[in-house]
């Protein structure tokens, strides 16, 4: 069999099994034909002047089944302000709903629960928007989305399928999903590579040799002026002034590069479908731990009651902060992460260097300038000072010779973000290697961040 016949058949066998039969089809679309029906009822009621729109991949059919993301926009006048649209769209977002969450984004929207005709739940976002003109006139940042949706839906028809290949291929990549936690490519940014390379395969083919700073432009018309700091560019089609990839890792768009390569140097099922991972148990931890030679530490603390957008910025500040704070004593890192799992947010660092002597060199200023030099001498005149490499140095006493100490004594001290900080100041613990007990998701994070301990490289097709 040809290589490329190989290809199709594999992504044929895919096809059949992430794409919606008609039925799951005619269920979601009539939820969302209910959900309409009733906002623009009920505003008619409410003496409102609104009405609502499907959009995202609901609305264009680009859905993998059984993943039904419905998002409805309430469309305002663009000259109403802020406020009342903020007032008079949540109060009829939640008129038509018996359950529902009030969540931020750009501002605030609902994301509420409804029912099909068999009882099955499906969830909704409903977000007000302003119904401008043009998008070089947006008052939000959720204003361009409604345009979005008016672009694909002319021009998706006949590649709905690439799309769903493209978005399988990413989520078993664990690079789907443009949100802070992940980073990776949204679903908008999928059906954009779609249009530029007209199928699945041929976008393989092109990220296979994507470098720094790919950029693709479909209308020409890209006014982006942040080239240089992102990995990949995809210019708005419909504003030329924004990057629809600029939430792309630059690990997210080399793990698609990667990706590619090994798909169409071996196709195979397996880079749609992986093997489902078993969690990690906390005796597996404790006994891979002791054979890395290395030592866990875990800033836990209550994961603060904010969405993930919000959250993740603020968990890879502090992230970042820490770690600062630990090198500066001379501990050393060798890897660190952040999650949230459950009701609990943490920080993991896994280090190289955990305990330090009591005593530690300190250098002083070259022997030849002499105001400093005597300052020095003053400040340590009790101690024995040496010259080394025409500076003084002195030993002085470590204010901490483990991390956990000086993480318990001075992480208030870093930089942590609004929410973190305000949920540490309620009381956090730091927890070594075997101290750390296991909660729900707990095992699945560390399965993953142990990952490349167990995967294997293909280097040979079998």
């Amino acid at each position: 069999m040809r290589e490329e016949d190989g290809i199709k058949k594999i992504c044929e066998e895919v096809i059949e099994r992430i794409r919606p039969d008609e039925r799951e089809k005619n269920k979601v679309h009539a939820v969302i034909d209910f959900i309409i029906a009733k906002i623009n009822k009920k505003a008619s009621e409410m003496g409102i002047e609104a009405h609502a729109i499907s959009v995202g991949s609901t609305a264009r059919n680009t859905w993998v089944s059984g993943e039904a993301d419905i998002d409805i926009f309430i469309m305002f006048p663009a000259g109403i302000s802020e406020k009342d649209l903020k007032e008079k769209g949540l109060a009829l977002a939640k008129s038509i709903s018996d359950r529902y969450e009030e969540r931020y984004a750009s501002h605030p929207y609902i994301h509420a629960y409804f029912y099909d005709a068999e009882g099955r739940e499906h969830e909704a976002d409903l977000v007000p928007c302003f119904a401008v003109k043009d998008a070089s006139e947006l008052k939000s940042a959720v204003d361009r989305t409604p345009f979005h949706n008016e672009y694909i839906v002319r021009r998706i028809p006949g590649l709905e399928e690439e799309v769903l290949l493209l978005k399988q291929f990413l989520k078993s990549a664990g690079i789907y999903g443009s949100e802070q936690r992940r980073k990776g490519f949204s679903g908008y940014l999928c059906e954009l590579l779609i249009l530029r390379y007209s199928s699945f395969v041929e976008l393989l083919r092109n990220a296979s040799n994507w470098k720094y700073g790919e950029k693709i432009d479909i209308e020409g018309r890209g006014k982006y002026k942040g080239e240089g700091k992102d990995p990949l560019i995809v210019i708005d089609p419909v504003d030329p002034n924004r990057n629809v990839a600029a939430a792309v890792s630059l690990d997210s768009f080399c793990k698609l590069i990667d990706a590619a390569r090994d798909f169409l140097a071996c196709p195979d099922a397996s880079f749609f479908f992986p093997a489902r991972k078993k969690e990690m148990s906390e005796a597996e931890f404790v006994k891979l731990v002791k054979e890395r030679g290395t030592e866990f530490v875990m800033v836990l603390f209550e994961a603060p009651e904010v969405v993930e957008d919000i959250l993740f910025p603020q968990l890879r500040k502090a992230e970042a902060s820490v770690s600062n704070l630990i090198e500066r004593n001379e501990f050393r890192i060798y890897r660190s992460d952040v999650s949230v799992e459950g009701s609990k947010a943490f920080l993991i660092f896994e280090l190289l260097v955990w305990n330090l002597p009591p005593v530690k060199k300190h250098i002083g200023p070259p022997v030849t300038s002499k105001y400093h030099s005597e300052q020095f001498k003053r400040k340590y005149a009790s101690q024995s000072l040496l010259i080394e490499n025409g500076r003084y140095v002195v030993e002085v006493k470590r204010k901490y010779t483990d991390v956990v100490g000086l993480l318990k004594n001075e992480l208030r001290s870093c930089s942590l973000g609004k929410d973190v900080s305000a949920s540490i100041d309620r009381g956090y613990e730091v927890l070594r290697t075997e101290e750390i007990s296991f909660f729900d998701g707990l095992g699945s994070f560390f399965r993953d961040y142990f990952d490349f301990c167990f995967s294997t490289v293909r280097l040979e097709c079998s």
